[in-house]
């Protein structure tokens, strides 16, 4: 988690409010904005006028939504995010594979981001998309990034976001993710019985290039399709031999 700014540009953050609003609602009016924020309809449309000038935001009517500025910034750095770079091609492979739905995870703000995702001729369709977050303590990705983390950190990813419960295998007791964390460090590989949604399943493996954490490979899939063998040690398998091809490409860049 980033250091709070002592001095923080209240004008910047009432631009990124507005951006966050238009993000959750899929565009709003200047009214509907004004239900939302402390600014008048005037100060309203002057931050809407800049960031629109600036590509951050387009009127679609008297409707505004996200312009396609973030998409640059975006696209820019998961690009050069050397998880991404290094791993696409293995959670291709991975994913065609097994059939599943595959991805590549890093840890931002204390939840587990989406890089880059791919599926299988099998895969299930979810809503998930570069830089949609998930909890950490009920995902495979999200625990195998935890299970490389201090103590500390750890301990403050809890105070931030807690350990809400999501269904009813979600492990909501802190202790008791400690001793989770441990046993995935033992074994290298997280699982989530369906602990985020019922009926799905997930693999994670953590990536690292010596003590650096780039973040987590992932599968998810439904539970009649992961279970025995296959769910327990055959996705484990590969999914632990593609983690260690993506941390020699990483190690070792092209050019």
């Amino acid at each position: 988690m980033s250091d709070e700014p002592k001095n923080p540009v209240k004008s910047i953050q009432r631009a990124v409010s507005l951006l966050h609003i238009l993000k959750e609602t899929g565009g709003a009016r200047i009214v509907d904005l004004e239900e939302r924020v402390d600014l008048s309809k005037a100060t309203i449309h002057s931050y809407l006028a800049t960031l629109e000038e600036a590509g951050f935001v387009r009127k679609d009517g008297v409707t505004y939504r996200l312009g396609f500025a973030p998409l640059t910034f975006g696209g820019y750095v998961r690009d050069h995010d050397p998880l991404y770079v290094a791993g696409r091609d293995g959670a291709d492979e991975m994913a065609e594979r097994t059939g599943e739905l595959v991805a590549l995870m890093t840890e931002w703000n204390g939840r587990s981001t989406y890089l880059y995702q791919t599926s299988g001729d099998q895969a299930l369709a979810m809503d998930s998309h570069l830089g949609v977050q998930l909890p950490m303590h009920c995902t495979a990705s999200g625990k195998a990034i935890l299970a490389e983390l201090p103590r500390d950190r750890v301990e403050s990813i809890i105070d931030q976001h807690g350990l809400p419960a999501w269904t009813g295998a979600t492990i909501t007791d802190r202790e008791h993710l400690f001793e989770e964390l441990e046993d995935i460090r033992s074994r290298g590989v997280a699982f989530d019985d369906e602990e985020r949604i019922t009926g799905l399943r997930g693999v994670g493996v953590p990536v690292t290039i010596d003590d650096s954490l780039l973040g987590a490979i992932a599968l998810a899939g439904p539970v009649n399709r992961l279970q025995g063998t296959r769910y327990w040690e055959d996705l484990p398998e590969q999914l632990t031999k593609i983690e260690r091809m993506i941390e020699v490409k990483a190690m070792y860049p092209p050019g």
